[in-house]
């Protein structure tokens, strides 16, 4: 089984470089999140510096996809995509906004950028509804952790964003929240499992202590 633990960004505090090379350097993170490219497209220069880092790239979608036009252009997205393809991305992350409903127009949208990525898609959704009968695609639909809600997605990829459990972004995980969501993701029996942090202060320590849990679990499961 393959595990990569990251986070959502690395510009924080617990940085101490406030650099994607000291994030390559000092942590045991083999995958991040670009962040950043949901609020402003990156810079050529930017990608280019990135280039040189053996990670997984997880990219976060422009909000003019995802929150402007509500994925209703294919054009925008290809606009986007242009500016960070030569990552060469494991996964494009749609973060969609809680008023993007679970209708059937919406659904629609979503089936149509679906059949476009296949598995490169991951969708997250911010209205619960989705979750309670999570609609088949050729993608990924991200499991969360946060206010609304536990929800683990069973598949062969479980992409898992941990946004923190009473509170959003600013919360520390406990060890046993931690054991609990491993032990979960674990009885789904994934092939690749891909979790980032995005509980801001505590990134880097509930990571670490993550990645530990899902490589023990994952071994105790082989024994």
């Amino acid at each position: 089984m393959d595990i990569y633990v990251g986070t959502s960004g690395w510009y924080y505090s617990w940085n101490k470089g406030r650099s994607l090379d000291w994030y390559v350097r000092n942590t045991p993170f083999r995958a991040v999140e670009l962040n950043s490219s949901f609020y402003r497209y990156p810079k050529r220069e930017q990608v280019e510096a990135w280039k040189k880092y053996d990670l997984k790239w997880a990219i976060k979608v422009n909000r003019r996809i995802t929150h402007v036009s509500r994925l209703s252009s294919v054009d925008a997205w290809e606009e986007f995509k242009k500016t960070v393809e030569t990552l060469n991305p494991a996964f494009y992350l749609f973060q969609l906004p809680p008023s993007f409903k679970r209708t059937s127009e919406n659904l629609r949208r979503v089936e149509e950028f679906s059949q476009l990525l296949g598995e490169r898609a991951v969708f997250e959704f911010r209205d619960r509804e989705w979750y309670k009968e999570p609609p088949k695609l050729s993608s990924i639909i991200s499991s969360v952790d946060s206010p609304l809600g536990t929800f683990i997605v069973p598949g062969e990829v479980i992409y898992l964003r941990m946004h923190g459990r009473k509170r959003w972004y600013f919360y520390q995980y406990s060890r046993e929240e931690l054991t609990e969501i491993a032990e979960s993701v674990m009885r789904s029996r994934p092939n690749s499992v891909f979790v980032f942090f995005n509980n801001d202060l505590w990134m880097l320590e509930n990571g670490i202590t993550m990645l530990e849990l899902l490589k023990r679990t994952s071994q105790e499961n082989l024994s």
